[in-house]
């Protein structure tokens, strides 16, 4: 049986609720039970934001994660906020840009850093993306990549070509990753 409970968590404009979103609904043909909640700081840019997300074979009672078996963390007050609920041998991603977590279960991925070297860091949350999907594997990544081209196609050929590169060097670095005290069933 399969089931996720994802956490993403981040400063309000930092497009956390966008990478939410999309994979729940990349997740609607894949799983038969799927859950997008938002949650919105007092503000909205800068404050911080985050969404729960479950994937399951299974119905879902609530919405609201406990407890994540993967998380996505932008900044450092999502790291203290949401880090200690990581279910043990679970998975979390890590802006390391912007905040340090050492601890069991930690990826960290340099986001920003990677996203202004593409060219703007607002890139930096389909780095994540694709970082957290070239780990967990939990929608096909095909159908990912197309979602996130789509919805950069309004801001022209440059943002399209933007944000796949910045999904694929995600998805480059989330394949590699290792976690060796983590474990995925």
């Amino acid at each position: 049986m399969r089931n996720y409970e994802m956490i993403f968590s981040g400063s309000g404009g930092q497009g956390l609720m966008f990478i939410g979103k999309m994979l729940a609904k990349l997740a609607i043909e894949e799983y038969p039970h799927v859950t997008f909640l938002p949650t919105y700081g007092a503000e909205v840019r800068s404050g911080t934001s985050y969404c729960n997300v479950k994937l399951s074979d299974e119905p879902i009672a609530t919405p609201v994660v406990d407890y994540p078996d993967v998380m996505v963390l932008m900044n450092q007050p999502s790291v203290d906020r949401f880090l200690p609920r990581l279910r043990l041998g679970k998975i979390a991603f890590v802006n390391s840009s912007l905040a340090a977590a050492t601890c069991t279960g930690v990826i960290e991925i340099p986001a920003n850093r990677i996203a202004l070297e593409l060219g703007d860091v607002q890139a930096a949350n389909v780095v994540m993306f694709g970082a957290m999907l070239g780990r967990e594997r939990l929608v096909d990544l095909t159908k990912a990549l197309e979602a996130v081209k789509a919805s950069s196609a309004r801001k022209g050929d440059k943002a399209v070509l933007l944000n796949q590169q910045a999904f694929d060097k995600g998805w480059e670095l989330g394949s590699a990753a290792r976690c060796p005290f983590a474990k995925t069933t």
